[in-house]
């Protein structure tokens, strides 16, 4: 073999390989950018009951990762030898309210029971462990409403909660996060009915019973808010002329694009924000370092989705500098509450401080250390509604004005 001939054969091997690579690359990137919009209710880690200790006030074992979860909880869960309630659409047969974990063996947890609201808690049993506590907006006394309200996609069940000493013409729309239930606001409804506000608990897009957006996907907020901005126009229609926005996690990106652009930003008066997705494209980077991949694999992953390469609920593509912190902050104008731990590792709160830091004039950053994703109310139920009630109370004109 000539030289020449060796070098050439040198040289397509290593392009062979570099093309490979690249292919490899190139469907990793892809693979992230399609788990990033696609719909998922399963994504709390799974728990199982190792043993219930009878009494006044019962106890129960727990193991797994989830177990271990800051504050009070829920546990889901499904009779022993059936699938845990974690995978995609499934629906777990039992509900228990679980207090903080008050001991330790090994890997194992102690927290007391609070209530059985369904099931029959038993070792044994596997489900997953979710910061929501109620089961239904009844539970916390106010007289509730079901309903719905009209969409491009059709009607969204949702539910109205009557203060008992309602201010005229004030309402609140409550959106959850992304692969969440609705129940996961209910227990934010308190500081709004002692505020006298009405509250709308609204379902959207890709939730269970509800139609599915394009492509059966998410929009990282912005087609969502298109949603949310339906149930501003329902409001409105039963008298509302002031609307505040509570947006959990992906909730609270709606409520940011609804600000932005939204067809109501007129009658919103305020912004209330729990670990709201406030910075996708680093939330996706932060995803990829998880799993050790190079930051490029996200930053082509949302080329992908930018260019609707990958399909997203969005047909022309997310506009991932659209929802850059910077520019969401710059088209505030209203108050704003954000409520975010620097414990977060679902979503990171960094797109929080940028907003705050951008913003000190309307924005007020609140955090509660050692909370989870949306669990802050778990770790400080008392601090997290008192906040928010002194913010919602004090609306349009909330004492906030920057440090």
């Amino acid at each position: 073999m000539r030289a020449s001939q060796g070098v050439a054969i040198a040289g397509a091997a290593v392009l062979g390989a570099a093309v490979g690579v690249a292919a490899a690359s190139a469907g990793v990137s892809a693979y992230l950018a399609r788990l990033s919009v696609t719909v998922d209710r399963g994504l709390e880690r799974p728990v199982t009951v190792r043993r219930v200790v009878p009494g006044d006030e019962p106890l129960v074992w727990l193991t797994g990762e989830g177990s271990r979860a800051r504050g009070q909880h829920s546990l889901l869960f499904d009779p022993p030898g059936a699938a845990a309630g974690g995978g995609v659409g499934a629906q777990p047969t039992g509900h228990a309210r679980l207090g903080p974990v008050i001991g330790r063996n090994g890997a194992d947890v102690l927290r007391a029971v609070r209530a059985v609201d369904s099931g029959e808690l038993v070792a044994g049993a596997r489900g997953r462990m979710v910061g929501w506590w109620y089961t239904n907006p009844e539970e916390l006394g106010y007289r509730v409403e079901e309903t719905t309200y009209e969409t491009e996609l059709g009607p969204m069940a949702a539910w109205i909660v009557h203060p008992k000493r309602p201010r005229k013409k004030r309402w609140a729309i409550h959106m959850h996060g992304r692969g969440a239930s609705p129940a996961e606001t209910f227990r934010g409804i308190e500081p709004f009915a002692r505020a006298g506000v009405t509250s709308m608990i609204i379902t959207y897009r890709n939730d269970r019973g509800a139609p599915a957006g394009l492509h059966g996907r998410y929009g990282m907020g912005v087609s969502e808010s298109r949603d949310l901005d339906a149930a501003i126009t329902e409001a409105r229609a039963r008298g509302a002329e002031r609307v505040t926005l509570m947006g959990w996690s992906m909730g609270g990106t709606a409520s940011l694009v609804s600000v932005a652009r939204g067809a109501h930003r007129d009658v919103i008066d305020g912004l209330i924000l729990e670990s709201p997705g406030a910075d996708w494209a680093q939330i996706l980077r932060d995803k990829a370092a998880q799993v050790k991949l190079p930051g490029w694999i996200a930053d082509a992953g949302m080329a992908l989705l930018a260019r609707g390469i990958v399909p997203s609920g969005e047909a022309a593509g997310i506009d991932f500098e659209g929802l850059a912190p910077e520019q969401l902050a710059a088209t505030l104008d209203v108050p704003t509450l954000i409520l975010a731990s620097p414990d977060d590792r679902f979503v990171p709160w960094h797109g929080s401080r940028a907003i705050a830091e951008t913003r000190p004039d309307l924005v007020e950053l609140v955090s509660i250390p050692g909370a989870g994703h949306v669990r802050l109310w778990n770790v400080d139920p008392e601090r997290w509604e008192s906040t928010v009630l002194r913010f919602v109370a004090a609306l349009p004109r909330p004492g906030w004005r920057g440090q």
